[in-house]
């Protein structure tokens, strides 16, 4: 037996331990290995539970792999200590379950552990396992309240560590996403854009052949699709903070209610039983409808498309089965990793949309091609992660306060870039410049100014001053020239700066 350590031996060590540059699992186990000798017991493990469906799984265990509980092992929560643990406000110590009579517990009667000692993990707010470390026979003392205090500062310290590890997760998944985008924009739009360019150039010089124009319509259709998707990502992420209990099998059947009203040559069925609910963030419709969409788009002339629900051991699986040619390797990879380089481009943001959504949900998606087709399995787990914290909620609401305000306002609002081009415009900015706002986006302010109008002079000086209020006449793209104030403020995102602009009436107090 190992010599047993001093309490504060043990916490210097135990902090040293957690200084190390390794990974959470492997200084989780070094920090049980610590409190197994100092606790003078067989094993220490890191449990995962779910409450809802009775799952436990040591994550992090002392145990060898031919031992009672290694790594991975699963149990049935309700024959386990931890559920005690859970229950308790406290610490559970139990250093003799005879002595202290629980000889009918149904964890002694599964496991037959005289000793226990389990402390509850909090994460975020919610419970997530449990700190406990076992033996098979009885200790001879009672565990003192130094060793209790050295297990909960163990707990303590893995709390941190657990979310630290998901709060840098976060980060690098919004990284990779502003990576995606940036790639994926510069190397699809560039590309589309100079088709579309050479094309209209033709069409400019033989303006009697109308097939350049079908080729130039057709890549701006697949350029605003692109576009929208990108956007649609970006909200995507924006809005993910809460979740909602969902019928996971009824969500289904509307996604391929509607996809069949869209692809009438398709046949679909769903399969699954009824009530098979999980939280789940809103995006998660949106997943599932692009993969079934998928499945439709490319499953052939007159394709099949399933839709199995399935409920497995703390999880709920989504089969989309098609009897297409499948999807190729890079596509594969896009939803398997969510990797984006240079060499590999998958076929649309799509792909992008489904990876993200499901790894929000800490899920997979695995693609299986045969000579039958391809099947698609999406598979979420029934234990949520924590949600974010507050910090991110009210940048949530002060999004959602901007965004009513910019749509819903009064006065003509635009988003203008360092160049003066338009790239966003409310309804009411049609009032003002004779255009739809969808129209007015990648039109440059100047065009609607009058040519006596010394604009460039007027831009200098407001980039360098951060602001401007004064007056001026818009010539509408209808005809209509609008006397108008207009005040405007750089960088309100960077790059971007903000115009709002009100039409000028006559003053009822000096009218006669």
């Amino acid at each position: 037996m190992a010599l047993q350590l001093s309490c504060q031996v043990a916490r210097e060590r135990l902090y040293e331990i957690l200084r190390r540059d390794e990974s959470f699992e492997e200084k989780a186990q070094a920090a049980l290995e610590l409190g197994e000798q100092y606790l003078n017991v067989d094993n220490g493990h890191l449990t995962r539970i779910d409450t809802e469906t009775d799952h436990w799984e040591a994550m992090v265990s002392t145990d060898a792999p031919d031992e009672q509980f290694p790594p991975g092992m699963e149990h049935d929560f309700a024959r386990t200590y931890c559920r005690r643990t859970l229950a308790a406000d406290s610490s559970i110590a139990l250093h003799d379950a005879l002595e202290q009579g629980w000889e009918d517990d149904p964890a002694f009667e599964e496991h037959g552990l005289h000793c226990y000692h389990g402390t509850t993990l909090v994460v975020d707010g919610e419970p997530y396992g449990t700190v406990c470390f076992v033996a098979e026979e009885p200790r001879e003392q009672e565990f003192t309240d130094r060793e209790t205090m050295f297990a909960e500062l163990l707990a303590r310290l893995f709390e941190h560590e657990i979310e630290r590890e998901r709060h840098e997760a976060e980060l690098t998944r919004r990284a990779n996403l502003v990576n995606v985008l940036n790639r994926v924009l510069r190397h699809n739009v560039r590309n589309d854009i100079s088709v579309v360019r050479g094309r209209v150039q033709l069409m400019t010089d033989r303006l009697e052949d109308d097939s350049d124009g079908t080729i130039a319509m057709k890549k701006i259709d697949e350029l605003i699709e692109l576009s929208q998707k990108a956007r649609d990502l970006e909200q995507i992420v924006d809005r993910e903070f809460e979740r909602q209990p969902v019928d996971v099998t009824g969500l289904v059947e509307r996604v391929v209610e509607r996809t069949a009203t869209e692809h009438s040559e398709a046949t679909f069925h769903v399969e699954g039983q009824e009530n098979v609910t999980i939280p789940v963030f809103e995006s998660f419709e949106r997943a599932i409808e692009e993969l079934v969409e998928n499945a439709a788009k490319h499953g052939g002339d007159s394709p099949t498309v399933t839709v199995t629900v399935e409920q497995v051991p703390n999880a709920v699986d989504v089969h989309i089965a098609d009897d297409g040619p499948g999807i190729s390797e890079a596509e594969r990879r896009v939803l398997r990793t969510g990797e984006e380089s240079p060499l590999i481009h998958g076929s649309g943001i799509g792909l992008w949309i489904v990876h993200w959504v499901i790894s929000s949900h800490s899920g997979s998606v695995e693609a299986t091609a045969t000579s039958d087709g391809t099947t698609l399995s999406v598979s979420i787990p029934r234990i949520p992660e924590a949600e974010s914290g507050p910090s991110v909620t009210e940048l949530k609401q002060a999004r959602d306060r901007y965004q009513a305000l910019f749509e819903k306002s009064s006065d003509a609002m635009v988003l203008i870039n360092d160049d003066a081009v338009i790239v966003e415009a409310n309804t009411r900015a049609s009032d003002i410049y004779g255009l739809a706002p969808r129209k007015l986006l990648g039109r440059s302010i100047p065009e609607f100014l009058p040519d006596d109008f010394d604009f460039q002079s007027a831009w200098t000086e407001f980039k360098q001053a951060g602001s401007v209020y004064d007056v001026t006449t818009i010539v509408g793209a209808d005809g209509v020239d609008r006397r108008v104030e207009y005040s405007a403020t750089t960088d309100i995102l960077p790059g971007q700066h903000l115009l709002i602009v009100r039409e000028v009436t006559s003053n009822p107090l000096t009218a006669q």
